[in-house]
């Protein structure tokens, strides 16, 4: 009182010479600022030119006038001022993100303030330009964003927020009421936006929805199509602990045993979205490679997330067993969790005279593999039809190993077999070798490649035998087979196939 305190802002704890100057510390600053505080009944806090390294340039003034007795002005307190905000680079902000994500762009705004301190009203804009969103591990990488939010008061109107993600667009319109019942009104519309961008996740939509979001609710509505997307499982991600495991860390035990418990949200939840898998998702690994298709609903009953609708499969196959087997039926069907789906898969071997494969049925937490034949027969039947593409009579012992190739892609599980490994890289569907009975055994070597759905081209040759025989086979239907063989052995052979129960 009586004259100016000198007041000096160098951190969260500047240096005070008045006990009537309330002030809120800027951290990191380039260089310092002094304000200077009347002592005739009224108080004036003045801010210009502060710069950080990580926060940006922000200069103005914002003036509150109250009484001297006073320690904090009042909520009737006459406010006025103006201030200006100057981002050259967003990238500055990294300190402030979480780790793995970068921004880009420029950022500006500038208004100026009245009304009073309970209820300060700001007039002004909000403009950003070449706004950018990166993140690599997740395959986010948006960039080219433009902002434009204009303020008027106690209300504040998008005017322009668009994001490009890819080839695509992200168009966000809107308002929103910042008086004393908060309130924010959206409208999202994407046209090919690339959500995703991975090599190995890729994901485009299209859609639009609305967003309404206030202090007692939150409504989410709307209908997206998926334009374009693969996902490959064929490498897990990182693991994870579940959510009810509870990690306490040296000297940090107590305080967790102490803490209060955490309020539930109040605030309900109503969302409304309809997914449009569309015609171009692809999903491939772990033995899988199809193309996905259907229509979901997503929405949040008592505020946990539920999905309904089915997803099925379209021209897809899995290797089981040694075996490229075609997906004749596989349905995923949602209704309600989405972590636990009921499975109806069926993949069978094509081009054999019955009806042999894997079926899994169940749940996606609890999956039941079986072998599945029409007309029913036993599991050493099913597993030699599904093999070797007979039946296991006369099975002898050159063949039995190829039973044990089957075996072989039980135990490895999700990876691939070192055999099928090896057959693959030589551009190969099928390697093996077999003993010829007769007068003198012989080894036989058998090289073959499947063209086609129809077609199927291989080379035998024996070991002791001075030429091979190279076999043309066309699958004419499900009986008949036409085959030419030149070489060691030529004929044109027409197969057909009549198996008597």
């Amino acid at each position: 009182k009586g004259s100016p305190a000198l007041v000096e802002l160098g951190g969260f704890a500047p240096k005070v010479r008045s006990e009537h100057v309330v002030l809120v510390g800027v951290r990191d600053l380039d260089r310092r600022e002094r304000a200077v505080v009347g002592a005739s009944g009224i108080e004036v806090f003045t801010m210009k030119e502060v710069a950080g390294r990580t926060l940006g340039e922000v200069g103005g003034l914002v003036r509150v006038r109250t009484q001297a007795s006073a320690r904090w002005p009042g909520a009737d307190a006459p406010l006025d001022g103006a201030i200006e905000l100057r981002v050259a680079d967003l990238g500055i902000w990294g300190t402030w993100v979480p780790p793995g994500w970068r921004l880009g762009g420029s950022l500006s705004a500038g208004g100026s303030f009245a009304g009073s301190f309970g209820a300060p009203q700001f007039t002004g804009a909000l403009r950003g330009s070449d706004l950018a969103v990166r993140n690599v591990l997740l395959g986010v990488n948006v960039d080219g964003g433009q902002i434009a939010v204009r303020l008027d008061g106690e209300r504040a109107i998008v005017e322009q927020f668009t994001l490009r993600g890819g080839q695509g667009t992200l168009d966000i319109r809107g308002d929103a009421d910042l008086g004393a019942t908060p309130t924010a009104r959206l409208t999202l519309q994407a046209d090919r936006f690339r959500v995703l961008g991975r090599i190995d996740r890729r994901l485009l939509a299209s859609g639009r929805a609305d967003l309404r979001l206030d202090r007692d609710a939150l409504a989410l509505s709307g209908a997206f199509k998926v334009d374009e997307g693969l996902f490959d499982i064929r490498r897990a991600d990182a693991p994870t602990l579940d959510a009810d495991v509870n990690v306490r860390r040296p000297g940090a035990a107590a305080s967790a045993a102490t803490a209060p418990a955490r309020k539930a949200s109040t605030r309900s939840v109503q969302v409304a979205l309809d997914i449009d898998l569309g015609d171009q998702l692809a999903i491939r690994g772990r033995g899988l490679g199809t193309r996905l298709a259907g229509q979901l609903r997503v929405t949040a009953p008592g505020g946990r997330l539920a999905v309904h609708g089915n997803v099925r499969t379209v021209d897809g196959s899995y290797r089981a067993y040694g075996q490229n087997l075609e997906i004749r039926r596989g349905i995923v069907a949602f209704a309600g969790p989405a972590d636990n789906p009921r499975l109806d898969i069926l993949a069978l071997r094509p081009k054999l005279d019955v009806e042999v494969g894997v079926s899994i049925t169940g749940n996606a937490q609890s999956p039941r593999v079986r072998l599945h034949s029409n007309p029913e027969m036993s599991d050493t039947d099913k597993l030699s039809w599904l093999v070797l593409g007979r039946a296991p009579e006369g099975l002898g012992r050159d063949e039995s190993a190829l039973l044990q190739r089957a075996a072989v892609a039980l135990l490895s599980g999700e990876e691939e077999g070192v055999t099928d490994g090896f057959i693959r890289q030589l551009g190969l569907d099928e390697l093996s070798v077999r003993q010829e009975d007769g007068d003198v055994r012989d080894t036989v070597v058998t090289l073959g490649k499947q063209l086609s759905d129809r077609w199927y081209v291989g080379y035998e040759r024996g070991v002791n035998a001075t030429t091979g025989t190279w076999q043309l086979i066309y699958r004419v239907a499900q009986r008949f087979t036409l085959r030419a063989q030149s070489g060691l052995e030529e004929s044109v052979d027409l197969i057909w196939v009549w198996r008597v129960p």
